[in-house]
């Protein structure tokens, strides 16, 4: 298999907790050649096009195959293991990737019907998109915030590094008050070189300060994909009796509600928000996605990669 071993695949199902079980990667297998279609389609004319070379940042050793230049033999691995190992370097990637991950409290919320929380349901799809890019021999990173970054791993195109961001997905916990508009601020002056960042959020911030941080991402010419992550519940509020809401990143903050006073207020508000997103998408440019954890997580990425490709006319 191109790009990651089977080795290293193993090794990384062994190392977590089901993120990337054999199940899921069977799951989501087929999405490869969309999302190899999508990305390519990003990255057309960015970069050159050799993945490894003969450059000088060290990527990984390669069994030696006839016709190899003799002068890239590792001699020291030589003289451990007694089999001819070449060292490959990286010279470019396809396409840097960095995928941040919303942490906040807002994010643990579980439906009543819901399989996973949201902050589950968005690692599985941060999970997947990281398998995606790196199997493709692209380069991906990760961010994680909750009021600020709280990890920032920068983007590699080498096998092991997934077992590096599958790990960090696993042992990274949701926080509790978020900061994602301030974070995307951060995050647009940290990284310096162009990307196409992919954002997982439940986006549930004032639009005005989305507006700006988003701006800011597209006005240092980041590529920008908005995946929006709510439970299915906060979709369609089929909440009956009085209810006990509970402010997920205030503690202490919490109204009994009864919900049929309520629910055609919030449902408004919250179409009004996701037009006001939609829109602000649209003017920017930026890729947006509605998930809803009702839907598996592969089929909700095979049907928005597909629609990506339909947007690009292929």
């Amino acid at each position: 298999m191109e790009g990651i071993s089977t080795h290293a695949l193993e090794h990384t199902n062994a190392s977590t907790s089901g993120l990337l079980a054999p199940e899921m990667l069977s799951r989501i297998s087929r999405l490869e050649m969309v999302a190899r279609q999508v990305m390519d389609g990003y990255v057309q004319g960015m970069h050159r096009s050799a993945h490894l070379g003969f450059a000088t940042d060290f990527a990984q050793h390669r069994e030696y195959a006839p016709g190899d230049d003799l002068k890239r033999i590792d001699w020291r691995v030589y003289a451990k293991v007694d089999r001819f190992f070449i060292r490959q370097y990286e010279v470019s990637t396809n396409l840097r990737a960095h995928l941040l991950l919303d942490a906040s409290g807002s994010m643990t919320y579980k439906g009543a019907q819901d399989a996973m929380s949201k902050y589950r349901y968005a690692q599985f799809t941060a999970a997947c998109l990281a398998y995606l890019l790196l199997h493709q021999q692209d380069s991906c990173g990760l961010i994680t915030i909750d009021d600020k970054i709280r990890d920032f791993i920068p983007a590699r195109s080498t096998a092991s590094h997934l077992i590096t961001l599958i790990k960090a997905l696993e042992k990274r916990t949701p926080g509790t008050e978020g900061g994602l508009s301030r974070s995307l601020h951060e995050v647009s002056d940290r990284l310096k070189q162009r990307s196409m960042v992919i954002v997982i959020s439940d986006m549930l911030e004032p639009i005005q300060d989305l507006l700006g941080a988003l701006h800011h991402l597209r006005h240092r010419r980041h590529e920008v994909l908005l995946l929006q992550i709510l439970a299915h519940d906060e979709i369609t509020f089929p909440f009956r009796k009085w209810t006990l809401f509970r402010n997920m990143e205030v503690q202490g903050h919490h109204l009994r509600l009864d919900p049929a006073v309520i629910r055609r207020q919030y449902l408004d508000a919250l179409a009004a928000h996701r037009r006001a997103l939609e829109k602000t998408c649209s003017d920017l440019r930026i890729s947006y996605q509605l998930m809803d954890t009702s839907r598996s997580v592969e089929n909700a990425l095979t049907a928005y990669l597909s629609s990506r490709l339909r947007e690009r006319g292929i």
